[in-house]
């Protein structure tokens, strides 16, 4: 073997120890966080880098991105709940999604399935929890902080399983006739019936219908009719049984007047 080969091998041995002795720091420097519990959305605010990463906000690609009036009008809030190598988002104390699937690693949490993966910049600093989201309409990212809680555990179960805490949602409710909504959209009910202002809907009602078909006795005309209803979006939905005949119209009712 001649004598340059021999001091490339040297060379070459010697860069791929320091590769490997860099990465090794690295893993070493970064301790892997316990975000095992509640966490409650504290602030979110848009932001257009990852400091702890040195990331800059990409730009959105064209072909894909959501045009949207304002970058706030596709954001929803929600608090965190994670249980060993699963997620659940919350809007505690009303409903939850489908729990996801996650895992951390140097400095993201990647959520989802294997043709469904996301994955976001995530640091915890000291009991304060940092999300970065890659914004969808705009360069930059939604920055979430969260803070460490403890939720209800018997009010966390019936969200977990059932999706949604319908007793939660006992109380008075009122019926929306028009209403503007993104930025110019105007609704007004169609609908060739007379309907309640408002109905009161009862505990005992909304712990039956966990779990169970959804019906209610709706007034109409003066006389109760079926409908089946769901919560959906802060409103509560009525669909016709099958006495109507015809398109499904868009009734729903809000807590707010």
């Amino acid at each position: 073997m001649s004598i340059k080969m021999v001091q490339y091998l040297l060379i070459t041995l010697f860069i791929i120890s320091c590769t490997q002795a860099s990465n090794s720091e690295n893993e070493t420097n970064w301790t892997k966080p316990d975000l095992s519990g509640h966490w409650k959305l504290y602030n979110t605010e848009i932001v257009d880098e990852v400091p702890f990463l040195g990331l800059k906000a990409p730009e959105p690609d064209p072909m894909t991105m959501v045009h949207e009036d304002s970058p706030w009008d596709g954001y929803t809030e929600f608090d965190l709940v994670f249980e060993n190598d699963t997620m659940y988002r919350i809007n505690y104390p009303i409903l939850a999604s489908r729990p996801q699937p996650c895992f951390l690693d140097t400095g993201y949490i990647h959520l989802g399935h294997q043709d469904s993966l996301y994955f976001y910049p995530t640091e915890m600093v000291n009991d304060t929890l940092y999300f970065y989201k890659p914004m969808r309409s705009d360069p930059g990212f939604f920055k979430e902080t969260y803070v460490k809680t403890s939720f209800n555990d018997s009010i966390l179960n019936v969200i977990k399983k059932y999706g949604i805490n319908y007793p939660e949602l006992a109380g008075k409710w009122y019926l929306v006739r028009e209403m503007d909504y993104d930025y110019g959209t105007h609704y007004e009910l169609q609908f060739p019936h007379e309907l309640p202002d408002s109905i009161e809907l009862s505990r005992e009602e909304m712990i039956n219908a966990l779990g169970n078909e959804k019906i209610y006795l709706l007034p109409t005309d003066g006389k109760k009719k079926p409908y089946t209803f769901y919560y959906e979006s802060h409103q509560m939905n009525f669909v016709p049984g099958s006495w109507w005949k015809g398109d499904e119209p868009w009734i729903f009712y809000s807590q707010y007047y």
